[in-house]
């Protein structure tokens, strides 16, 4: 088979709610790529859907709980890791105003979508198709889920940290 059939095949074949969720997450990823104001409850939707994503494909996988608990807790403990790292600069908070943050650009926010989204896809599609080596597939699969749920986690943890301590945002700025 050419690798163009391969590929069109492999794009066809994937679920509609991917590609959207995909289109989700670069659209949120690209809205970082400038400067934002954002209600902190408008925040806290990525990393529930992310730490929901991480859980909900547990089941999924023909492994003993032991197994999937350790590799899905590994990732979580270097995703945690990685999350409080890296986790969100502020620029200022307006308390007042609804609890609207003010974001600085970063790039992060989209690399992390596309990183956490790819490698999910990418391991599902090899899964697909190379049903022998489906096992050790699987386990890394469940150590991203675990690892994107500890990053949002620790993410989540940085951004209260850092909305409690962050500096009162000018009186003049408006949310958007």
């Amino acid at each position: 088979m050419p690798h163009s059939e391969l590929i069109w095949g492999i794009l066809s074949g994937t679920p509609l709610w991917v590609w959207v969720l995909f289109a989700y997450l670069m659209w949120l990823g690209s809205r970082s790529l400038k400067p934002s104001q954002v209600p902190v409850r408008k925040v806290a939707v990525l990393p529930a859907v992310f730490i929901i994503w991480g859980l909900s494909g547990l089941t999924r996988h023909p492994f003993p709980a032991e197994t999937i608990a350790a590799f899905w807790l590994g990732g979580l403990a270097g995703g945690l890791l990685l999350g409080v790292a890296s986790g969100p600069r502020l620029v200022a908070v307006d308390r007042d105003g609804g609890g609207i943050i003010h974001f600085p650009a970063s790039m992060l926010p989209l690399i992390r979508n596309l990183v956490i989204f790819g490698a999910h896809y990418v391991l599902n599609v090899m899964i697909a198709l190379r049903p022998a080596d489906a096992a050790p597939l699987m386990q890394a699969d469940i150590a991203v889920s675990g690892a994107s749920a500890g990053y949002f986690a620790g993410w989540a943890f940085m951004l209260w940290q850092r909305y409690r301590d962050a500096p009162a945002a000018p009186a003049t700025a408006s949310a958007g």
